[in-house]
């Protein structure tokens, strides 16, 4: 399972981080993010 962040990391004076509940969906897209990012590189 992987979980999703994201936000504003560098928000003065503190940052706004949005974390979403690990799933197997995140754990999947994560997974065809990576075999894509490598294909179109090599």
């Amino acid at each position: 399972m992987a979980a999703y962040g994201g936000g504003n990391f560098y928000a003065e004076p503190q940052p706004m981080i949005t974390l979403r509940k690990p799933s197997r969906a995140w754990h999947w897209g994560k997974v065809l993010f990576e075999k894509w990012w490598l294909w179109r590189w090599f």
